[in-house]
Formats: C-alpha cells, sequence, structure tokens
C-alpha cells in the first residue's frame, strides 16, 4: 500500500516531491521480497518513465530502483535491462550512469556495456569501473580482446587516480583468480601481439615491487623459454634497469656467451620451424632475448667478440622481422667503440645482405624482380638504422655517402613504390645530418607532398617537417621561391581530407610556431586557431589533442608569443564567429563561438603567463607592459565591430566583458576604448539588449578605470591633444566619411558650396577633423547607457529615458501653446 501510495508522487509538479518518492521506493524496493506481478509491472512503467525525467538525481534514484527489479530472464536483455543499459550509455549525467554501472546485474549480455564505461568521459565512473565493478568479476570469464582493451584504457588513462584503479584491480583481483600465479596471469594476456601488455606489467611491477624481487629464473626456465616466460624476463630486467637496481640486473642478467647461445638454439629451432603458427612464438622468443641483451654491458672481450659475430650473422637471416633489425642495430652501437666504427660494420652489414642474397635459379622474371625489391627493402630499413642512431654531421668522405648513391638514391628514382617510400624516409635522414643535402633536395619532398598518394605522402610530408625544423624555413625557402610558398604547401595540407595527413600537417606546424621556425608566425597561428575550432576537424582526435596541447604551451612559454596571439585573437574570432555560428544552425556538437573567444582571451592574459614565470623564477614582471598588448585586443575588437555583421559584432561585444583589464592597463586604450564605445552607442549598431547590455557594462568598466563618475564627467577636448588618440579619432573621421558617401543629394550640394570656401591649411584640417568627431560625441554624451552611475541598472535607465521623452514632449506643446496670444484659438480648435 506504502509504494502504490507513493506511485502518486511520480507524477507531481515539485521536483522535490517526486526526488522523495522515489528515494523511498528505492529504498523499499531494495528491502522487498516477493511482490504481485500487477505491482511488479506498474513500478517498471512508472520508473522507466522517471528514467527520463528532467532532474538527474530523480533519475539516479529511478535508475537504483528500476535495477532492483531485474528478474533472473530479464538480465540477458528484458526490458528493463534494455532501458538501463540506454540510460548508461547516453545520459549526459555523471551520477546516472555512474548508479547504472553500480547497480546493473552483471551477464554476458551486459558485460560489453559494462566494459564501454572504461572510455567514460567522468574519471570517476572509470574508476568505480576498476574499482568496484570489476574486481568482483573473474577475468577468465571476460575474451583475451576485452580484456586488451579494459587494461589499455586503464594504464594509458590521463587521469592517475584511474591508472592506480585499473593497477590495484590487477594486482588483488586478478592475481588472486589466478592464485598469486604471475606466469598464469600473463598467459591470459596476448602478449605476443598486445600493445599494451608492456606497460601493463611495467605498471603492475611499479605498484607493487615485491612481485619482481622475488621471481626467480633457474637455468632449465632459460632452456624452455616460452613467449610468456620471455616477456616476464624482459619486464623484470627493464624494470630493475629502470630503476637502476644494479645488483638485480646482475643477479638475473645471463652472461654475454650465454644469450649468444640461447640466441643460436632459439634461431635454429625458428629455422627448422615448418608450422607457421608456431613460428611467431619464436620470433617473439628471440625479440625478448635481444632486448634483454641490450640490457647487458658486455664486461667480457671474449662475449662482446660472440655477440658481434652473432649479430651480423642474424641480420643475413632471409626472414627476419623488422623489429628484430631494430634491436640488432641497438646492440652493435653498444658494442661499437663509437659512432665511425658503428657505421663501418654497419655498412659492411649492408653489403653482405646485398652480396649474399639468395640467387633463384630457373626463376621467372617476376621471382627475380620480387628477390631483388626485397634485399633493397631489407638494405633500406638497415641503413634506416643506422641514420637514426648517427648524431655527427656527414662528410664526403664518410661511408654513409657510398650508401647514399648506391641504396637510397637509386630507392628515391625507382618505380617501385615501396622502394620509393624508404629511399624518401631514408634521404630525409641523411639530410636531417647535413645541411646542404637538405638544401639541394627540399624539391624532391615538395614534388613527394604535391604528386605522392598514400604512404609516400605521408612520409614526404614527415620529411618536410622534419627538416624544416632542423633548418628553419628561411634556409630553405629559395629552394622553393619565396618563404610564402613554402608555408601556403603546409596550408594546403591542413585541408586534406586524409585525417592522418592533416594531423601531421598540424603537429609539423605547431612544432615549427614553437621553435620560432616560421617567419611571419601570425597568420599560421590564426589558421591553426581556425582549425582547431572548425566543426570540420571534430573526429580529428590526434589533431585536437596535439592542438590542445600546443596552444595554451606555445602562449605561455614567451611573451612574444603571446604577443602573436593576442595580435591574432580579434582576427580569428570574426573567422570563427561565422563557421561556429553554421555549426550551431546545423545542431552539431562543438565549442560555441562564445566559448572559442573566452580560450583565446584567456591564452592571451599575461597574467596567467606572469604567474608560471613566478613559479619557475623570482624575477619581476612588468605587468603594465604587457596589459598594453592584452588591451589592444579590446580596440581591434572595437574598430572590427563597425564593420562586421551582426551576428560577428555580437560576439565580439561579447568578447570585450571577457577581457580581465585592471589598473595596469595603459590609459591611453582606456581612452581609445571609451571613444570607441561612444561612437558605437552613436551610430546604434546593436539591435539586440544582449549586445546594448554588454556595451555598458564594458562602459562601466571603462568609467571605473579612467576614475570617472560618469560619461559627462570626462574631458574629451584634452585629449585631442594627445598624439596617441590621433589615429582613433581619423578612424572616427573615416566612418564619417563612408557615411558622407551614401548621403543624400543635397548634402552633396553644401559639399559643393563649402569647397568653395578658401582652403584651410594642412595644419588645421586634421585639428578640425578631430573637433567635428568631438562636437559629434558631445551630442551624444547623455547616452542612457551608463550614462550617470555604476550602480543604476538597464531597467530603470530605461524608464527614466521613457519619462525624459515625455517631459519634452509636454514642453514643446507648451511651448506651442505660449506662441498663440487669442483665446479664441482654443475655442475653435475645441470645436
Amino acid at each position: 500500500l506504502l509504494i502504490k501510495y507513493l506511485l502518486q508522487g511520480f507524477q507531481a509538479k515539485e521536483k522535490l516531491t517526486r526526488l522523495r518518492c522515489c528515494q523511498i521506493v528505492a529504498m523499499s524496493v531494495t528491502s522487498l521480497g516477493e511482490i504481485d506481478e500487477e505491482l511488479y509491472f506498474d513500478l517498471v512503467k512508472r520508473l522507466s518513465e522517471r528514467i527520463r525525467d528532467k532532474e538527474a538525481g530523480i533519475r539516479v534514484h529511478a535508475a537504483i530502483a528500476l535495477s532492483k527489479l531485474q528478474s533472473g530472464e530479464d538480465s540477458d536483455g528484458g526490458e528493463v535491462t534494455e532501458a538501463l543499459l540506454g540510460l548508461m550509455q547516453d545520459d549526459p549525467s555523471a551520477e546516472v550512469r555512474r548508479a547504472v554501472l553500480l547497480n546493473i546485474a552483471k551477464s554476458p549480455g551486459t558485460l560489453p556495456y559494462v566494459l564501454e564505461r572504461a572510455r567514460d568521459v567522468d574519471a570517476t565512473n572509470r574508476k568505480c569501473l576498476f574499482l568496484k565493478v570489476m574486481p568482483p568479476i573473474d577475468y577468465r570469464l571476460l575474451s583475451i580482446e576485452d580484456r586488451e582493451r579494459l587494461l589499455a584504457a586503464g594504464v594509458n588513462d590521463r587521469d592517475a587516480n584511474v591508472k592506480r584503479a585499473c593497477v590495484r584491480m590487477i594486482g588483488e583481483s586478478w592475481l588472486t583468480f589466478a592464485n598469486q600465479n604471475l606466469l598464469e596471469l600473463t598467459s591470459s594476456l596476448d602478449v605476443v601481439d598486445s600493445p599494451a601488455a608492456a606497460r601493463v606489467m611495467q605498471a603492475l611491477f611499479a605498484a607493487y615491487p615485491e612481485i619482481p624481487e622475488n621471481l626467480q629464473f633457474d637455468s632449465e626456465l632459460w632452456e624452455a623459454l616460452t613467449p610468456e616466460m620471455s616477456f616476464i624476463i624482459r619486464s623484470t630486467l627493464e624494470f630493475f634497469s629502470e630503476r637502476k637496481d644494479a645488483d638485480n640486473v646482475d643477479k638475473h642478467l645471463p652472461e654475454a656467451m650465454r644469450l649468444a647461445r640461447l640466441l643460436e638454439t632459439f634461431g635454429a629451432k625458428l629455422e627448422g620451424e615448418q608450422d607457421d603458427e608456431l613460428r611467431p612464438d619464436l620470433e617473439f622468443v628471440i625479440h625478448q632475448l635481444l632486448l634483454v641483451a641490450k640490457m647487458s654491458d658486455f664486461p667480457d672481450e671474449l662475449g662482446r667478440r660472440e655477440m658481434l659475430t652473432l649479430m651480423r650473422k642474424m641480420v643475413l637471416v632471409p626472414e627476419i622481422p623488422e623489429n628484430n633489425i631494430e634491436a640488432i642495430a641497438d646492440i652493435i652501437r653498444k658494442l661499437s667503440i663509437n659512432e665511425q666504427d658503428f657505421i663501418r660494420i654497419m655498412v659492411e652489414v649492408v653489403s653482405d645482405v646485398r652480396e649474399l642474397a639468395p640467387t633463384v635459379t630457373n626463376a621467372s622474371p617476376d621471382d627475380v624482380r620480387l628477390e631483388a625489391l626485397l634485399v633493397g627493402i631489407k638494405s633500406l630499413i638497415i641503413i634506416k638504422y643506422i641514420l637514426q642512431r648517427c648524431f655527427d654531421p656527414l662528410s664526403e668522405g664518410s661511408s654513409m655517402y657510398g650508401l647514399l648513391t648506391e641504396c637510397v638514391v637509386p630507392a628515391v628514382q625507382s618505380s617501385e613504390t615501396v622502394l620509393q617510400e624508404y629511399g624518401i624516409e631514408c634521404l630525409a635522414l641523411c639530410c636531417l645530418l647535413d645541411k646542404s643535402l637538405a638544401v639541394d633536395n627540399i624539391i624532391l619532398f615538395a614534388q613527394a607532398v604535391k604528386q605522392g598518394s598514400g604512404e609516400l605522402h605521408a612520409k614526404g610530408l614527415a620529411a618536410l617537417l622534419d627538416i624544416a625544423f632542423m633548418y628553419g624555413i628561411a634556409d630553405l625557402a629559395p629552394s622553393l621561391g619565396e618563404p610564402s610558398d613554402f608555408v601556403s604547401l603546409l596550408y594546403s595540407e591542413l585541408e586534406s581530407e586524409d585525417e592522418r595527413i592533416q594531423a601531421t600537417a598540424g603537429e609539423g606546424i605547431a612544432k615549427l610556431l614553437y621553435a620560432h621556425r616560421i617567419p611571419d608566425p601570425s597568420d599560421v597561428l590564426e589558421e591553426l586557431l581556425v582549425l582547431y575550432y572548425h566543426p570540420d576537424t571534430s573526429g580529428n582526435d590526434a589533431l585536437r589533442q596535439c592542438l590542445t596541447y600546443f596552444f595554451p604551451a606555445f602562449s605561455y612559454m614567451a611573451h612574444d608569443n603571446q604577443a602573436v596571439m593576442q595580435q591574432v585573437a580579434v582576427r580569428a574570432v570574426c573567422r570563427l564567429a561565422g563557421v561556429l555560428k553554421q555549426q550551431n544552425s546545423d545542431a552539431q556538437s562543438g565549442a560555441t563561438h562564445g566559448q572559442a573567444a573566452q580560450q583565446i582571451v584567456t591564452w592571451s592574459d599575461p597574467r596567467i603567463l606572469d604567474a608560471i614565470a613566478a613559479m619557475s623564477s623570482s624575477s619581476s614582471v612588468r605587468t603594465s607592459v604587457r596589459m598594453g598588448t592584452y588591451s589592444q585586443i579590446a580596440v581591434d575588437a572595437l574598430k572590427r565591430i563597425f564593420s562586421e555583421s551582426p551576428p560577428t559584432r555580437k560576439v565580439l561585444v561579447q568578447m570585450l566583458n571577457k577581457l580581465a583589464l585592471d589598473e595596469n592597463t595603459p590609459h591611453t586604450h582606456l581612452q581609445q576604448m571609451f571613444v570607441l564605445v561612444r561612437t558605437l552607442a552613436q551610430q546604434g549598431l546593436f539591435s539586440d539588449m544582449i549586445s546594448r547590455n554588454a556595451l555598458a557594462k564594458f562602459e562601466v568598466l571603462l568609467l571605473k578605470l579612467l576614475e570617472v563618475e560618469s560619461a559627462d564627467d570626462v574631458n574629451l577636448e584634452s585629449w585631442l591633444e594627445e598624439p596617441e588618440m590621433v589615429p582613433i579619432f581619423e578612424f572616427i573621421s573615416s566612418l564619417d566619411e563612408d557615411d558622407d558617401a551614401t548621403s543624400s543629394a543635397s548634402d552633396d550640394d553644401e559639399e559643393a558650396e563649402h569647397s568653395q570656401s578658401p582652403p584651410e591649411s594642412d595644419q588645421e584640417a586634421p585639428e578640425r577633423s578631430s573637433r567635428n568627431v568631438l562636437t559629434g560625441l558631445n551630442v551624444i554624451s547623455a547616452i542612457p547607457i551608463a550614462a550617470k552611475t555604476r550602480t543604476r541598472s538597464p531597467l530603470k535607465r530605461g524608464r527614466e529615458q521613457h519619462i525624459e521623452e515625455l517631459n519634452r514632449e509636454i514642453d514643446e506643446l507648451l511651448d506651442t501653446d505660449e506662441d498663440d496670444d487669442d483665446p479664441e484659438n482654443y475655442l475653435s480648435a475645441e470645436d
């Protein structure tokens, strides 16, 4: 009876009544045993309505109550479960999604939706998933793919609390289900192909260091390595190596001779293995052993020679994976005396690869071509890893020049696309070591960007950006024309339909700006701002994430950088106003023009830069100087209002009040803003109340900073004598001239008569123009907006203005009556 009575309150108009009824019903349903079928369906119907209530608190308690009504048959896809799943996926309130996440029945049908909360936008919900929802669930009930996605989301989460929750789930729950056996837990992951397994293991070891410290690796284990065990060994040694724990590294790391023998043993197994399903496991074990060998110091000379001989031998294996070639290059670099010795050894390796390539007898031309192609690709891969580990400038006598002419240049000129791709990459690495080579070949990379497609286009663009970052656009542009031509080429990539190309171009241009490699950064920064907020890039997460980090890092790095941001702020906001207005009309999700303006103003705020600088040094900062460039944003915005469309004017006038102007703002800028605000009020460009109120609010702020009580107290005549005010008065005069150009024919006649008067001197003309402007400002000095005191409300000012207009009309009528002395006129008028 109580529940039936409370259900009547579900339709109440008062939200508090609906909330309390849902709370009590949720508490009552939890403690109920069996209920009759009629009441059950009535509860489901009423609660299903309340989970769509406009109040989030009501939806929370309705969801909790509804989750208690899930029966065993319903939990795998009934009406109640479907409603709760939809709520958990789509409800805008994080509390509602969390309530469903914690209370929905966990079953094979609901678990995939529960795991999706690992990517929830709310960090608390992600943390609850790892701390409360997943620990009671045996990880073996999840597929390997679900485990990988769950762990990857947890260990890569940007919130440190979520990371710790994920590691805690592994260490306290999953290890318990695995009987505290790390090998069994690792076997449940696909370590061979998992991109997140290494990070998961390192995070687990960092949170529970007693796990790696208690591990023991005996000799029998080394002889019978499995992918999982080799992965554990490598992860353990990497953990101790990162902690610089030399004792534990030496304790577990075998000698160089033994490592070489193990590599030979598993290499022989791989060579004789005919089962294609087992070959990836053996290749993985060999790769783990190579990574272990990289951590060795090779103290004995005999072990060094044995390892070097083995590495050179392993490179010659025809089907060696590319990641193993990279590990071998690292080991040879460690075994080499210096960089020149490393280059000499690797050049010999490349020569051996090209000379000892297997010959195919009685083969077709296609087989011969394929074999030559594979040898060329392998040679270029080795050359790439050589160049990535070289830092000394290339010299013409270097042996690398021989590889450049024999391997790299022919690959670039080849008709095979894959050879061109590797050739472009290797040539770009050579150019990073030789500036003259970069200048000579910059046209080649530009052609790859303009004419290439797919991977060739991407690698050409990456090479162009890397070389520009190394040497600067000014030194490279002469080969392509003007610096603007080089920048235009990069601009064109920002408009690419390929999101990867667009993200690469955006990231590269951002790095060039950050490193001051672009001669005129203002236009480039403006383009990046528009690109960042443009709705067409809303799905390009890589680009958005890069620019999200770049803009504050660039603006708060130096005052010169922030000055560039301040310079382009108004231009960027004007361009974005139309773009984002179209987005809002299309009902697309994204930032509004107000949010974009607020963010740009924040990046331009010098006080934030000063606070960051104060944390890193104790040097004082001239805030007033920096506020001068900051307040110029307001002056520029007020000027643009005269020429922009009404929607853009509304954005700009609202942007004015987002600027944090204070007593450090230069007095000259305050005067300029005041004159411009008065002129705007005179012309009446704003038809909506929101914009007029925003302009009034900004004028109140200006009066406060000018230290005057009202606009009538401002002495405009004294400002005429200040040189800094001349450009503003000339700007307003130009507006008057534009109005005169569209005036009536009578005005043209008056101007013709005025032209017949004696010409005035050049010194008198600017003064006369400025005084005409001043006269116009004096005429409208009693603007109702913020005309008297700062404490009067807009409604009160409006009423007073209306009363003043009525008084003027009455005075005019009285004046008319006094002019007529004949009382009979009054009688005739009444008649």
